[in-house]
């Protein structure tokens, strides 16, 4: 089946996807353009929905068995609904996972991001890259900012929003969980006040870093335990570092002291 109509409902779904707000909800689905994100999802057991695939430009099938629900496109109509000019002509909507702190696992020695109100989805998903590529246990998100099956997210991350664990949770919760699991929180500050980049092993034993967000920091109750705060040195005229680039020296300053 071709769609051709801006008023067939697969096209206004897909539309709908796109424009949909933050707070709202639409069948719990989300969109993915691209052939690497959407087979990054695939890999991750996420469920396919629709799939929409301009076929001019678009060679498809080696994902097209999972997709039960597949419908060619224009190219006017998949520009309507498409972020980026370059996605190979294919989009595809999912359903969102449920990403429950209680779903988690942890084993001896494991690492976990914990990043609190970042703001920009950019951000994120260069962070999730850097996870996915340091080998992260799971990353945890509270007080989050931004949708993290946004558009642009998914397009940073280069679908690796999927292959991370990822969960959403409360101060409280989130506390609560890593004090019961005895693990061991190391905060990160932009205040030069603190003047550490040190971070010591603990023999099996898992810790957790926290981020900020780039226009706030961390907030008050991540810093009770002024010892387990790190700042990363910055001998230049400049002030801050951009979170995503944060996080990257801090996990792999990690990885090269293999300290998990």
């Amino acid at each position: 089946m071709i769609i051709f109509s801006i008023k067939n409902n697969i096209f206004k779904y897909f539309y709908k996807l796109k424009k949909i707000k933050k707070k709202k909800k639409l069948n719990n689905s989300f969109s993915v353009e691209g052939l690497k994100e959407i087979k990054m999802a695939l890999i991750a057991n996420y469920i396919p929905e629709y799939i929409l695939i301009y076929n001019k430009i678009c060679k498809y099938e080696f994902i097209s068995n999972f997709f039960i629900k597949k419908y060619m496109i224009t190219y006017f109509l998949y520009n309507k609904i498409s972020y980026r000019k370059k996605t190979g002509g294919i989009i595809a909507s999912f359903f969102k996972k449920k990403l429950n702190i209680k779903n988690m696992k942890i084993s001896l020695s494991a690492l976990f991001l914990i990043l609190e109100g970042i703001e920009k989805p950019g951000n994120l998903g260069a962070i999730f890259r850097t996870a996915d590529a340091v080998g992260i246990d799971a990353i945890l998100l509270c007080n989050n900012k931004v949708d993290i099956f946004n558009p642009n997210v998914i397009r940073s991350s280069l679908g690796t929003i999927f292959t991370n664990q990822i969960f959403i949770a409360n101060y409280k919760i989130i506390i609560s969980w890593l004090n019961k699991n005895q693990i061991k929180i190391i905060s990160t500050s932009v205040n030069k006040i603190y003047n550490n980049f040190f971070i010591k092993k603990i023999k099996n034993k898992s810790f957790a870093i926290i981020i900020g967000s780039e226009s706030k920091g961390l907030s008050d109750i991540w810093f009770k335990k002024k010892k387990n705060i790190i700042n990363i040195p910055i001998k230049g005229k400049i002030d801050s570092l951009n979170v995503s680039t944060s996080t990257a020296i801090i996990l792999y300053e990690i990885l090269r002291k293999k300290l998990y």
